[in-house]
């Protein structure tokens, strides 16, 4: 899966159609000429895509780390009438499904940087948000932190992980749906709505909490 990479990246790279050798300026002829060429075709949405990291490490972590733990602190406010003991495996498997559906739904504030705006402006011209565009990467970045924490996690046995990373890729999967149907001017609300219904009916199907004998056998 390929997502913009973090809430402060750079859209440029060495062959998109936003680069300029000399000039970092995006004139409204370029706009138009690069919008009449490109809007709604694979090159755009691969240009789109064209990643560079430009934010130091210490601010990207910081930004990403204050969201992530939103989503953890009304993860464990939704829990507060439940039957597990904070901390036990049962009570972070539902922990864990309550922080997806909130990093998948929660409001996330993000900014334009400087080195952005032109691709703001190309995004403006086309009639596409370019902070939802950007949003959606910080989500599936986040869901990332979430599946290194359930790695870390010493209270869960190997199938829970491994039931709850194919969740969290599902999930990745999805937004990198919503990502480019977002590029192609789709209101992806319901995209959305249902990543989030996809998270509590996956926890079903896969019998998330419930050990099998083989389960237990994998644990010794």
């Amino acid at each position: 899966m390929y997502i913009q990479n973090s809430p402060y990246s750079q859209m440029y790279g060495s062959n998109d159609l936003y680069s300029r050798k000399n000039n970092n300026v995006v004139s409204d002829q370029d706009i138009s000429n690069s919008a009449a060429k490109n809007s709604g075709t694979p090159s755009f949405m691969e240009a789109a895509k064209a990643v560079q990291e430009k934010a130091p490490n210490n601010t990207q972590s910081t930004y990403l780390t204050k969201h992530f733990e939103q989503a953890e602190k009304l993860a464990h406010e939704s829990l507060v009438s439940s039957s597990h003991k904070i901390g036990s495996r049962e009570y972070n498997i539902e922990m864990y499904r309550e922080m997806m559906t909130n990093i998948v739904e929660m409001p996330i504030e993000v900014e334009i940087a400087p080195e952005e705006m032109n691709q703001a402006l190309l995004f403006n011209h086309l009639g596409l948000d370019f902070k939802e565009y950007k949003t959606i990467s910080v989500r599936s970045e986040l869901l990332t932190m979430l599946e290194q924490k359930v790695e870390q996690d010493s209270t869960l046995i190997r199938s829970d992980k491994a039931k709850l990373t194919a969740i969290i890729t599902d999930t990745q999967d999805r937004l990198e749906a919503a990502q480019a149907a977002l590029l192609e001017g789709e209101d992806i609300t319901q995209r959305l709505q249902d990543s989030k219904k996809a998270i509590y009916h996956s926890y079903e199907q896969l019998k998330l909490g419930k050990v099998s004998q083989r389960d237990l056998i994998s644990t010794l």
